[in-house]
């Protein structure tokens, strides 16, 4: 396809997993398997950005930016028969198995490539992850049976995760802005379950959701205090969406408003009760602020390996501008800070398989079901209604709360924090730099660059900005040290 003999990034031959990061070498002496199927994950996702992502671009881009609620569904489609939209759920139960190792190489290919059709694809993990964190036994099967019968079909499936309101942003992810905020969406008591009323805003996949599960409060005055967690289908009488936004990069991942109209949701739909919201909002960002961090990689990888193959093509003087020293320090300066951010990336998604919710699948109960079970039976009515049932749930809830501790989520929210910010900032800095290198001609939007920065300033927004990100880290390696301090002071 590409007559270019200069291979690098998307271009390189696949895998080079063990090349980019030469401590998996030793890890790979320990755990032959747990490596090579990250390397398998990224040499096929790597094959897939190169051939059915890149070629689309530009051309989604356009299409996008002339139709916010464009979808390219051709590409979608191809993705769903490679499972990328079922890629966490067990290999024994019809998805990928893919552990956070294997998500962290599928994610920097996709988004080094674009994104945006990144997020379309790979954000829709937000539904099952929340689940995994509920634990509910019975909510996770039913869910995996609904997302591989959709694959199977070739029927769009897609969950949203609804937190940020127009009267507050971020605000709902962090305990002390949530003490002072104001609630556009808020949740009433009634007899069998709750009315929904009110907006959300800045929602992925909000337009195209199927299911939207969302942080509300109980008691508009006391939102920190009341928060809760609720499914609720799109289907829903009362429920609307609302503008779906046009937006300056990342066009491909739809951002919509979400308007509730007295949405009534049962109670078997609470998956998290009032006072329980933000620890179950916690524990889904510390998973998933480390991923934003990866697609901050996958941006900067992205426009520098334009960067590269531009001044590889483009005349200089006597040669080329990739022999010009000044360039080639440019170029230098922003491969190590590349390989610096990844190696932070793909320690943290290692963290998340040995000591958080990913282990779960390999608890020696859930190891020893899915060798021994066949697919009907564990995608079943009569496991379903097992895993219903009200002691097994609680069982299930006090595994998982004991192998994910308090403690353990607070921890990950500040390490996913650091990399969510170091990914994020990484991709503002390599697609300015990268501007800066090739000059006016260089932004044509056919070479991609300006496409990489346009993208890359959203990435440091959501997910919680960056700023309260720096908080978070902040309020964990140092605030709660000196809060120990002053309240010991008061009591001496």
């Amino acid at each position: 396809m590409d007559r270019d003999p200069l291979r690098v990034g998307l271009y390189a031959p696949a895998p080079d997993l063990v090349d980019l990061l030469p401590g998996l070498g030793r890890l790979r002496e320990a755990d032959p398997a747990y490596v090579k199927r990250a390397e398998q994950a990224q040499a096929m996702a790597r094959r897939f950005a190169r051939e059915e992502i890149l070629p689309r671009v530009q051309a989604i881009d356009e299409a996008c930016h002339q139709d916010p609620s464009y979808v390219d569904w051709d590409l979608w489609q191809k993705a769903n028969r490679e499972k990328y939209t079922v890629g966490f759920i067990p290999e024994r139960m019809g998805g990928m198995g893919w552990s956070a190792l294997d998500a962290t190489a599928v994610a920097e290919e996709f988004s080094a490539a674009c994104v945006g059709v990144s997020a379309l694809i790979l954000f829709n993990t937000f539904g099952l992850l929340g689940a995994m964190v509920e634990f509910r036994a019975g909510v996770v099967l039913k869910m995996i049976r609904e997302m591989v019968e959709a694959q199977r079909a070739g029927r769009p499936l897609f969950w949203s995760w609804a937190i940020t309101e127009p009267g507050a942003g971020t605000d709902v992810e962090e305990a002390r802005a949530m003490a002072t905020m104001r609630p556009s969406a808020w949740a009433d008591r009634v007899e069998g379950g709750y009315r929904i009323q009110g907006t959300k805003c800045f929602i992925t996949n909000g337009s195209l959701a199927h299911y939207v599960v969302a942080t509300l409060p109980t008691d508009r005055r006391r939102p920190l205090e009341t928060m809760a967690t609720f499914l609720i289908p799109a289907a829903s009488p009362g429920f609307r969406v609302g503008t779906v936004e046009r937006k300056c990069g990342q066009k491909a991942s739809h951002t919509a408003e979400l308007f509730f109209e007295e949405v009534f949701v049962p109670l078997e739909n609470v998956w998290e009760p009032p006072g329980r919201g933000l620890r179950h909002t916690r524990e889904i960002l510390s998973v998933t602020r480390g991923f934003i961090g990866t697609v901050g990689l996958g941006i900067a990888r992205g426009a520098l390996e334009r960067c590269i193959r531009y001044v590889y093509q483009t005349p200089f003087g006597d040669g080329r501008m990739i022999d010009v020293p000044w360039v080639q320090l440019a170029v230098a300066d922003m491969l190590q800070e590349v390989a610096a951010v990844r190696a932070a990336c793909y320690n943290f998604a290692m963290a998340l398989d040995a000591f958080h919710v990913m282990k779960l699948f390999r608890t020696p109960a859930v190891r020893a079901a899915l060798a021994a079970l066949p697919e009907r039976v564990l995608l079943g009515e009569p496991l379903a209604a097992l895993a219903g049932n009200r002691r097994v749930s609680e069982a299930a809830g006090r595994l998982k709360q004991g192998r994910v501790t308090e403690d353990t989520v607070e921890r990950f929210v500040k390490d996913a924090s650091a990399v969510k910010v170091a990914g994020t900032d990484l991709a503002m800095r390599v697609s300015c730099r990268v501007l800066d290198v090739v000059g006016l001609e260089g932004m044509a939007r056919k070479h991609g660059m300006e496409k990489c920065f346009r993208d890359a300033k959203a990435a440091q927004i959501y997910e919680g900005t960056n700023q309260v990100n720096r908080i978070d880290i902040f309020h964990r390696e140092v605030g709660r040290r000196l809060e120990s301090i002053e309240r010991g002071g008061d009591r001496g």
